[in-house]
């Protein structure tokens, strides 16, 4: 069991180049190249922290199917605690078709599978108890588990003296109902609340970051993050300190996939190595600045002893 347990959704992906059209039906069309990969925000971030040399556990639930087996496997090959991972004949692996365009766009088919039945009975709590942090990620699509779940889940977890952070997938569609019924019972719980400014946007309704991070604390949760795509981070801590992290100076963007959860992942790995909120922060910026210079989730992140030598060599935004 490690410092760091990860919570949430997974899926398998299979990405298919290149598709500009679809069949009529009975008809057929060929691409060139079929790539399967694990994806799912507790994945994605557990595979960064693992790719960084930081020790951290899963927890994920997945199908009794060949799907179910990769997702397992690949945990195992780069060596994350898979004593967690829930197996289930009830219900498929979650997946996703990725069909992408000649121009590099994507188009997405999803089934939600065994994420929407993670519930807090599945998930063994001494591994949780015995972490020092615990992050729930994927909150708004885990339909069982979010919410009274999740903070039940988070409540315990801090009674046993560990941190406790969440962020959560952007539902634009979603209705600020279903968005509080989801984010209100798990804000006392919360030690870190590190979502997205368009996801605190549709929580708040607010468009401020300082008035956003004012809003979550005045409902329980002590620190606020919010991520601020190329601008960087917002943080505002249990003091009412506040500060925004710039992001690295890169010109090289190849794929935003996954800078979220590498962000996840960095923040992560500065809380357990002690650092204050920010400086979390702006490792969480580098570790992204690096996802997004490689095609997938997690292809360009490095060991964590290149990223400080990348924070050092490397001009911030201004």
């Amino acid at each position: 069991m490690s410092d760091i347990v990860n919570v949430g959704i997974c899926t398998v992906d299979a990405i298919g180049q290149t598709i500009d059209d679809y069949p009529v039906p009975g008809g057929l069309r060929l691409f060139d190249q079929l790539t399967l990969t694990t994806g799912g925000n507790a994945m994605n971030c557990t595979i960064g922290l693992r790719k960084m040399g930081i020790p951290c556990d899963v927890i994920v639930k997945v199908g009794q199917d060949a799907l179910g087996d990769f997702v397992v496997s690949e945990a195992n090959r780069y060596g994350a605690g898979t004593q967690g991972i829930i197996r289930t004949n009830a219900i498929h692996t979650p997946y996703t078709f990725v069909c992408v365009l000649t121009g590099g766009q994507r188009s997405f088919f999803h089934t939600m599978g065994s994420n929407g039945t993670l519930c807090y009975d599945d998930i063994d709590m001494d591994i949780v108890r015995t972490a020092k942090f615990c992050f729930v990620t994927g909150t708004m699509v885990m339909e069982t588990l979010d919410g009274q779940q999740t903070g039940r889940l988070l409540k315990e977890a801090q009674d046993a003296g560990v941190k406790t952070l969440l962020d959560t997938v952007y539902l634009d569609a979603a209705p600020v109902e279903l968005w509080h019924k989801n984010i209100d019972p798990v804000l006392p719980v919360l030690d870190y609340f590190i979502p997205s400014q368009p996801e605190a946007k549709a929580i708040t309704g607010l468009n401020d970051p300082s008035d956003m991070a004012k809003a979550f604390q005045s409902r329980g949760c002590k620190n606020v993050v919010i991520k601020l795509d190329t601008a960087g981070a917002f943080c505002r801590d249990a003091d009412g300190q506040e500060s925004t992290v710039p992001a690295y100076q890169i010109t090289n963007v190849v794929d935003t996939t996954g800078a979220g959860d590498s962000w996840c992942a960095g923040f992560l790995a500065g809380l357990r190595d002690g650092l204050a909120i920010d400086e979390a922060a702006l490792l969480g910026n580098a570790v992204a600045a690096h996802c997004i210079q490689a095609p997938g989730a997690s292809t360009g992140i490095a060991p964590i002893e290149e990223i400080r030598a990348f924070q050092k060599a490397t001009p911030l935004r201004a």
